[in-house]
């Protein structure tokens, strides 16, 4: 689905600096995937480039695209907009940096769902290099052990 009327400040909670994500290109029931442009507002930024450690947020706000879309999708946007908890069970990173002004296309996939419990696996192209592969593991702050 190409979401023309999905914007990010309407799913993700994130805000000012934090919003990195510019554009939803496409969200499914299978994932999601953003555009951004690196500027000097990102944290990280050192008046040159930002630290490529942000690339994993940039997965994390991707993934929570594609679930907020999802919880909008079955329970409506007045939904409760729980948070998630999220842990990096592992992160490649191909640069050390980003430079300003860099276009990064981030796509997020859940490979497993369980309980409140999600598996996530996202890349991060910079042109048309993988700079990222990043797997991450999210618990719905609200889900009952």
């Amino acid at each position: 689905m190409n979401p023309k009327d999905v914007r990010p400040e309407n799913i993700l909670p994130h805000r000012d600096r934090m919003l990195l994500i510019g554009e939803i290109l496409e969200v499914d029931d299978a994932g999601a995937v953003t555009r951004s442009v690196v500027t000097e507002r990102w944290p990280f930024f050192n008046g040159r480039d930002v630290h490529a450690i942000v690339l994993i947020e940039l997965v994390a706000q991707t993934a929570g695209v594609h679930n907020g879309w999802i919880r909008d999708k079955v329970h409506g946007p007045a939904a409760d907009k729980k948070g998630w908890i999220v842990g990096i069970r592992q992160a490649r990173l191909g640069v050390n940096a980003i430079p300003l002004g860099a276009g990064l296309i981030t796509r997020a996939k859940n490979q497993m769902e369980f309980e409140g419990f999600r598996d996530i696996y996202g890349t991060v192209e910079m042109e048309t290099q993988i700079i990222a592969e990043i797997a991450l593991q999210l618990l719905r702050s609200d889900a009952t052990p």
